[in-house]
């Protein structure tokens, strides 16, 4: 199986994204790279040096609904089928009123976690950026666990949650092949961000309790070589996931020993932990602290006590 690797630019910290050609039935993108000028542009050049133009990409398929990765799926392949995870369509349609529930929905989180006000504005405002990077267009297929994807033989769908509720990895059995999208990055370790629940759900997910589980899923599948969102393909997934495993028990333990007996908000955790970028960062950061503190909860390594309608975290 053939699988062309495009490395298109962003604007974002993360740096570059790769995106993927699949030549099976149906000619296959397999994410597209913000809407930017410059990534439109490296997108269509990288495609007409592999023979092809915009126009001939049949399906786009979506690993996650983040900026980086579907922004040109109006601009540039309005005409392709797009695939995706169900979590995904909301996003991808700026639906006003699941915008507006959004953002409502982390004044209301973050302020029982006791972080300022200014901060919650500025989570909101970066969320908005971020959309602007995106194309608007519905999804044409849901896509779910265990679905093969049409035009695509032999390729099949794995959930895989933690970094985004929208996000599907996508699995070859023939080659061992994984296209893991931001699931799996050899260079960095994937935030497993805050989402609020999705339809149908009453509680937020627990993202990286979710994250690590789905981690542990694809290491079963025991693929040959795992396709990253970012940097290099990985061949040894074993390895890196031990210490992927090994860094989340590190933050953990940490994070246990630096809890007072009085308790502690989790906003003032994260000035502890990340002192010099929890104001540039604020969401990745409180992403990462309340992450850490949701898997010593599972293992009743600490508690929650509201307060005057703000949560507290007491060993």
């Amino acid at each position: 199986m053939k699988i062309e690797k495009i490395v298109v630019p962003t604007p974002f910290l993360v740096g570059p994204v790769n995106v993927y050609i699949i030549k099976g039935d149906s000619l296959t993108l397999v994410d597209t790279g913000p809407n930017s000028d410059q990534a439109k542009e490296v997108l269509k050049e990288s495609l007409k040096k592999l023979g092809y133009l915009p126009e001939d990409i049949e399906q786009v398929i979506v690993t996650h609904h983040h900026p980086d990765h579907v922004g040109l799926v109006e601009d540039l392949f309005s005409h392709a089928k797009l695939i995706g995870h169900n979590n995904c369509d909301p996003w991808l349609r700026k639906d006003r009123s699941f915008i507006a529930f959004i953002e409502n929905y982390f004044y209301s989180f973050f302020q029982q976690h006791a972080v300022p006000k200014g901060l919650i504005e500025k989570m909101v405002k970066v969320n908005r950026y971020f959309l602007g990077f995106t194309g608007r267009r519905g999804l044409d297929v849901v896509v779910k666990e265990g679905d093969v994807i049409d035009g695509l033989p032999g390729w099949k769908v794995i959930e895989t949650p933690g970094h985004a509720q929208s996000h599907i990895s996508l699995y070859y059995e023939a080659e061992r092949l994984l296209i893991g999208g931001d699931h799996i990055i050899s260079h960095i370790s994937s935030n497993a961000i805050i989402e609020p629940p999705y339809d149908g759900e009453e509680k937020r997910p627990l993202t990286l309790l979710q994250y690590r589980q789905a981690l542990k899923k694809c290491l079963d599948l025991n693929p040959r070589k795992v396709y990253s969102g970012h940097g290099e393909a990985i061949e040894d997934l074993k390895g890196l996931l031990d210490i992927r495993f090994k860094e989340h028990e590190d933050k953990a333990n940490r994070l246990k020993s630096i809890i007072p007996e009085e308790g502690i908000t989790s906003f003032e955790l994260c000035k502890l932990y990340f002192p010099h970028i929890y104001l540039k960062e604020p969401m990745l950061t409180m992403s990462e602290i309340i992450g850490h503190l949701d898997l010593l909860e599972e293992r009743g390594s600490v508690k929650t006590i509201v307060k005057n309608g703000i949560i507290f975290y007491e060993k």
